[in-house]
Order: structure tokens, then C-alpha cells, then sequence
């Protein structure tokens, strides 16, 4: 098999699996209800959990990946606490970004309303690039 070919398949293989992630109508309601906070402003709410996502390709899937374990936890706010590049999967040397939040439950009148994006996380100062991996057997 050629590299084009090997590449080609890998590219591919890469989409599908990114296509197959895609979310339901509850999910995406789910998740807007929950609210990114700063730690400052869930003070006297009730925390239910550390989250960690799979890695994504973008800072915003795995903001909505968090914001839907929070939701299934019964949180109403999650405060972001870390992001860090990660493989995609197994099959590819491509890089995404995956995300640690902490999940709480605040009763009427605490925590913000809205989302603060002061709270939210950019992506990690330093991700690698996409590797063609030329010093692999299988890419020779």
C-alpha cells in the first residue's frame, strides 16, 4: 500500500469516527442549562463530581462534551479547571484538546444565570501538530 493511500485511509478513518460523535436534541438541551462559572461564583452550591472528556478536536466540542457530564450528574454549573492536548484515539497521531471541570449543584439565587467567559478555558498554549509520522514502519 502507498503512503498516499495508507494517508488517505487514515484521514478517512479520522472523519467517520468524528462524524459518528454526533449529539441528540436532549443532549444539546442538557447542556445549555448548565452554566460555566469561575470558583468564585459557586461558593455555597453543592459539588457533585471532577469531569474529564475524551479529547476533541475543538475547545468548543469539549466544552459541550463537559457541559453534558455535568448535566447528567444534575449540576447546574461546572467551573473549567484544566485542558491539555491529547491523541484523538488509538489509530491516529492527530491531537485534540480534552477538558477537567468540577460539577455543582446550586439552589435559586446562587451561582451566575448566565454563562462567564472569564471562566471558560482557551485552547492550551501549546498543541502539537498533525504528525505524517515518516519514521513509522507503517508510514514507509
Amino acid at each position: 500500500m502507498t503512503r498516499q493511500k495508507v494517508l488517505t485511509l487514515g484521514t478517512a478513518l479520522s472523519l467517520m469516527l468524528t462524524l459518528s460523535a454526533c449529539t441528540s436534541v436532549q443532549d444539546e438541551q442538557e447542556a445549555a442549562r448548565v452554566i460555566t462559572a469561575l470558583p468564585t461564583e459557586v461558593q455555597g452550591c453543592t459539588f457533585l463530581g471532577d469531569l474529564d472528556t475524551a479529547p476533541r478536536i475543538t475547545m468548543s466540542s469539549a466544552r459541550f462534551e463537559l457541559k453534558r457530564m455535568a448535566a447528567q450528574l444534575g449540576a447546574t454549573h461546572v467551573v473549567e479547571t484544566l485542558n491539555y492536548p491529547q491523541r484523538l484515539n488509538r489509530m491516529t497521531w492527530d491531537v485534540g484538546v480534552a477538558l477537567s471541570g468540577r460539577a455543582y449543584l446550586c439552589p435559586e439565587g446562587l451561582g451566575p444565570k448566565v454563562n462567564n467567559h472569564k471562566g471558560e478555558l482557551k485552547m492550551p498554549d501549546f498543541m502539537p501538530h498533525p504528525s505524517l509520522n515518516s519514521d513509522q514502519p507503517l508510514f514507509n
